[in-house]
């Protein structure tokens, strides 16, 4: 018998596979990140086309296999991809997100406040995609990325990115644009520290 997991996941992107099917890199809230295989998911009559497109958050449900997770069920509650197609600096800035995401992440490893806090994130730049919001938003998302997985040491300037990690509105964007230089010297030296 085998069990069903059910999860809320962010598509970090995908390769095909075969004939139709594909596989799908997905960090999900309950099991971390994982590659799972969607079976026909390429073709014209697929029900999991829809919910698994790059960059959109989606319920799914996986069954563990030999070799990959199977995905059985994949319904998309946001598409940030498609909510942004009027900006393409905020298009291009979540891809950037979620490249970093693939580097970072170490395999099946829960990480609940990071899931919620790029969540948070990708829903507030849907509604503000400007250039600052955008260029602010993702200071923010990479530091808390880099924050959540241990890469970045808790820094004062920083406490009002790092300690309500899916607080999103003005007053943290122009607060990271405040800080933005220095920001972007702690990113670097945190992501060569990484070695990854």
């Amino acid at each position: 018998m085998y069990h069903l997991y059910h999860t809320p996941a962010l598509v970090l992107g995908s390769v095909p596979r075969g004939e139709g099917s594909k596989l799908v890199s997905l960090f999900t809230r309950e099991l971390g990140l994982l590659t799972a295989a969607a079976q026909s998911a390429r073709e014209e009559r697929s029900k999991l086309r829809y919910g698994l497109q790059d960059f959109s958050y989606t319920e799914v449900t996986l069954v563990r296999g030999k070799e990959f997770w199977r995905l059985t069920r994949a319904e998309c509650t946001l598409n940030v991809a498609k909510e942004l197609c009027a900006s393409p600096a905020a298009a291009r800035m979540v891809g950037r997100v979620c490249a970093l995401l693939r580097r970072l992440l170490a395999g099946e490893e829960r990480n609940e406040p990071l899931f919620d806090a790029l969540g948070a994130g990708f829903r507030f730049i849907v509604g503000k995609p400007d250039a600052q919001s955008v260029e602010g938003t993702e200071i923010v998302l990479v530091l808390r990325i880099l924050y959540f997985l241990g890469y970045l040491a808790p820094r004062g300037e920083f406490d009002p990115f790092l300690t309500h990690a899916v607080l999103w509105d003005e007053s943290v964007i122009s607060k990271a644009l405040l800080f933005r230089t220095l920001a972007i010297s702690e990113i670097n030296e945190s992501l060569k520290a990484s070695q990854l």
